[in-house]
């Protein structure tokens, strides 16, 4: 038989085996929880954005020191990142690792309103220009109000990569010879492509026809005024740089197959 002095040191050692191991075990909850609130951002993820640049993101969130990742305010660094005029939404995600990954939302830019040097975005919305925003289309002159709304809301439903195809837009309304308006919602495209577009707010959406049209009159080699205002189901009309003189102005048809223009 066992000793009883035996039997309780074997129990003292038992228990002080399971008190170390609890103390070891708090211990390493407590230096990784150390660990973690003092983790400092290590590698900083922007995506979604295309206009604005990832150290706008970054300045605007007051990151760009790399604080520990952990005790950042999320909610606060959205409303932040938000103050950006493009920005739309943010999502934030972080791991144990130091990772942080920013998701944006941006605004689409339509266009860039030479009259109030202001960026105009699929929402409506005005935005200063400070330059951080390029390859957008220019509107070169001033526009009435009424037709301004025609123009955005029209390109608000063209392809975005239409629009990125335009250079310029110039407020241009059809006058007959007497001085007389008769079509006030015209206007004159210049695209990068050195064609030029002349289009109304009516027949706007013949914009999204353009790739097709320049393939089909071969306009990568004979460019021209391609005619959209005036559109109809089986014509458009088209005419090279080198045939437009001052003794002929009048725009000549060209005739493209029905099923090539989209009604």
């Amino acid at each position: 038989m066992k000793k009883k002095g035996q039997v309780k040191k074997k129990k003292l050692k038992l228990r002080v085996k399971v008190i170390v191991k609890i103390l070891l075990f708090l211990s390493i909850i407590i230096l990784s929880a150390f660990y973690v609130l003092n983790l400092p951002i290590k590698n900083i993820y922007i995506t979604g954005n295309e206009v604005v640049k990832d150290i706008t993101i970054i300045k605007s969130a007051k990151i760009e020191n790399y604080p520990k990742i952990y005790k950042l305010k999320l909610n606060k660094l959205k409303s932040q990142i938000k103050t950006i005029p493009l920005i739309e939404d943010v999502k934030i995600k972080r791991n144990l690792f130091g990772k942080i990954t920013i998701d944006v939302t941006e605004s689409k830019v339509l266009f860039y309103y030479e009259y109030n040097n202001k960026m105009i975005t699929s929402e409506g919305k005005s935005i200063e220009n400070d330059n951080s925003y390029l390859g957008f289309p220019t509107l070169i002159n001033f526009t009435p109000d009424t037709i301004f709304n025609e123009l955005y809301k029209g390109l608000n439903k063209i392809d975005y990569h239409i629009i990125k195809m335009i250079n310029e837009i110039e407020y241009t309304p059809y006058k007959d010879a007497s001085g007389k308006v008769i079509d006030e919602a015209r206007f004159t495209l210049r695209m990068n492509d050195n064609n030029t577009v002349i289009i109304d707010t009516v027949n706007i959406k013949r914009l999204n026809d353009y790739t097709m049209i320049y393939t089909s009159l071969n306009m990568d080699v004979e460019k021209g005024i391609l005619h959209l205002d005036t559109i109809t189901k089986d014509s458009i009309y088209f005419k090279k740089y080198e045939e437009i003189t001052e003794d002929n102005p009048e725009k000549e048809p060209v005739q493209v197959p029905e099923e090539d223009v989209t009604e």
